[in-house]
This record gives structure tokens, C-alpha cells and sequence, in this order.
């Protein structure tokens, strides 16, 4: 259990999340939990009807409900009927996490290397071991922790969080408020090479490109992007990218998309905002991904995608289409005894 920076009865949380509050009104409510934790005093929230009979025994002190699960049973002291349950569990989550927070001091390390000639806002704190090389720029208020590596002429911008142990190579461009995950190496080169017909041997293509990530994206643990061979490899503002996800040299991803564990975008893929991939999947090089497509997860994408399609199965199809055929698939053991 978690507990909130003061309890808060089911009235004043249902006032907080514009909810209808139904129950013991004037029950204290001082933290959050999961389902099957939840003792008299958590809130807790029922999204996926899979849970519903947990929710129904759960002795929690409040619990999130949508319109539809109005007048269900349940232990609960109390309920807050809300559109979006999970968004107001959140809420209360949101606090304390702020509440929680340990200050970080804007100091730099004296155990860390910053370059002369690298530019620092007001209240940048850099952690110790931290390498900040010539020409790099931090934005005010942002946090380097420790072990990080900002290159030549990076930009990191304001109010960013970067994890111990973060590469940020030279050139690259981090956005506003972006957070980025322990072992994250942003702008490590492209997979870019010549192959001599004649004799089979590799020569390696200076990857002389950058990484551009805008504002309010959260890059996970592990994670890699790879500079653009020439221009720049670019995730747009508010995307969510997830630990273990590779994206290769000169990928584009649009607004607001996630991006799943365990996902490979090959180079020159475009992929539109909004976009949902799934974990695992692998989306081959120079493909146009549509607003809105959902690539559910081990897809195989190997070829463009419209707008809002739901992607299943490898090579990929249209969901409906690709359930049909998993369903005579099944059927075929059946068909060949009747041959």
C-alpha cells in the first residue's frame, strides 16, 4: 500500500476525479493498492471486467467504477463512478508520487567532467561520473544522474530526467520534459554498410546524421535509436517508448504512439501519430505506418499500412482476415483426412 500525502474521504476523492460518490461518504481513504492487496483504507479501480469478481470481494476502502458497473456488489466502503477509472486512480497515484519525491539539489558534482565550453541552465543538477562534453547545452531544472554521457553539441532541454548510465551522443536533440531510462543509448550509429558484390566484404557508411526527441516523450530502459545516416531519426512530442525497443537510422515516428518491448522499426519507416505496436513486433525498413494503426504484438510488418488498421499475425494482415485464416488453419488436419 502506498499511502497519500493526507486521507481523503470517498466525498473529497470523488470532488477531486468529478465523480458521483456512492456509500460510506465519510470513509478516510489514505492510500492506493492493486485489487487483491487492498485492505479498509486503499482506493483501488476496475477497468477490465476479467477482474470483476475480485473487485466485487475486495474489501477496499474506495473503488473506481465506470457508469455501466454502477449498481454492481461489491465489499467496497464506498464507490466514485467515473468514465475513466483508471484515470482517476492515477490521480491519486500522481500525488503521491509528488508527495514522495526526493528533492534533487541543483549542484554538479565535482566527480563529474563538464566541458568548459558546455552550457548549463539555472538549477541543472549533474550526478557524479556524469561526462558533459564541449558545445553540449542542459535546459534549467533538468536532472543528470549519474554515469550519464552527453556528446558534442547535444541538446538536452528543460525539466528532463536522465537515468544513470544514459548515452546521449553528439549532436542529438532532446526535447522538453522528456525522461530517459538507465542503459538508453540515443544516437549510437546506424546500420549502414556497402557490400562489394565481387568480394562479399563490408565497408561501413559514416553515419553522420542525429536523434531528434521532442517534448514529453519517455524513452525506456535499454532502449536504442539510432542516428540518421544524414538527416535525423525523429520521435515526435508525447510518444511513449517502452525498455528494449531498437529504431533504426532515419525511422520517424509520429505523436502520441507506443511503442511496446521488444520492437524493431528498421531505417526510413515512417510511422504516423497515434500509432500502437505491440510488443514484439518487427517492422521491416522503408514502410509508411498510418495514423491511428494498431500492430498487435509478434506482427511482422512487411509492407505500408493504412490508417487505423488493426495488423495481426506474420507477415502481417488485417485482424479479421488473419483470424480467419488461424481458424481454417486449425481446420486442416480435419480437411486432409477427408482427402
Amino acid at each position: 500500500m502506498k499511502t497519500l500525502p493526507k486521507p481523503l474521504t470517498i466525498a473529497q476523492i470523488s470532488a477531486l476525479v468529478g465523480g458521483e460518490a456512492i456509500g460510506s461518504l465519510d470513509h478516510a481513504v489514505t492510500g492506493v493498492a492493486d485489487l487483491a492487496d487492498a485492505g479498509p483504507s486503499d482506493a483501488v479501480f476496475l477497468e477490465n471486467r476479467k477482474y470483476s469478481a475480485l473487485a466485487e470481494s475486495s474489501p477496499a476502502g474506495c473503488l473506481f467504477l465506470t457508469p455501466d458497473l454502477k449498481d454492481m456488489p461489491c465489499a467496497a466502503k464506498g464507490k466514485v463512478i467515473v468514465e475513466e477509472p483508471r484515470a482517476a486512480f492515477a490521480l491519486l497515484v500522481q500525488m503521491i508520487h509528488e508527495s514522495g519525491k526526493t528533492k534533487v539539489l541543483p549542484t554538479h558534482s565535482a566527480k563529474a567532467s563538464i566541458h568548459g565550453q558546455a552550457a548549463l541552465g539555472p538549477n541543472v543538477s549533474v550526478g557524479d561520473f556524469a561526462v558533459i562534453e564541449r558545445g553540449a547545452a542542459v535546459g534549467e531544472n533538468t536532472i543528470i544522474m549519474p554515469q550519464v554521457y552527453i556528446g558534442v553539441n547535444a541538446k538536452v532541454g528543460r525539466n528532463c530526467l536522465i537515468y544513470p548510465q544514459v548515452v546521449i551522443r553528439e549532436d542529438c536533440v532532446i526535447g522538453d520534459g522528456v525522461i530517459i531510462h538507465p542503459g538508453a543509448v540515443i544516437g549510437a550509429d546506424g546500420f549502414g554498410f556497402l557490400t562489394d558484390k565481387k568480394t562479399g566484404k563490408h565497408t561501413k557508411i559514416p553515419q553522420i546524421g542525429n536523434v531528434v526527441i521532442e517534448a514529453g516523450c519517455e524513452i525506456g530502459a535499454n532502449t536504442t535509436i539510432d542516428r540518421g545516416a544524414v538527416g535525423s531519426t525523429i520521435v515526435k512530442s508525447g510518444t511513449q517508448i517502452d525498455n528494449l525497443v531498437q529504431i533504426g537510422h532515419n525511422a520517424k515516428l509520429g505523436h502520441d504512439c507506443v511503442v511496446v518491448s521488444q520492437t524493431g522499426i528498421a531505417g526510413s519507416t515512417a510511422v504516423g501519430n497515434n500509432v500502437i505496436l505491440a510488443g514484439q513486433a518487427g517492422v521491416a525498413g522503408h514502410l509508411t505506418i498510418g495514423d491511428g494503426a494498431i500492430i498487435t504484438a509478434q506482427t511482422g510488418v512487411m509492407s505500408d499500412v493504412p490508417a487505423k488498421t488493426v495488423l495481426f499475425g506474420s507477415p502481417g494482415r488485417p485482424h479479421r482476415e488473419a483470424f480467419k485464416l488461424q481458424a481454417l488453419f486449425s481446420r486442416l488436419p480435419e480437411l486432409f483426412e477427408k482427402v
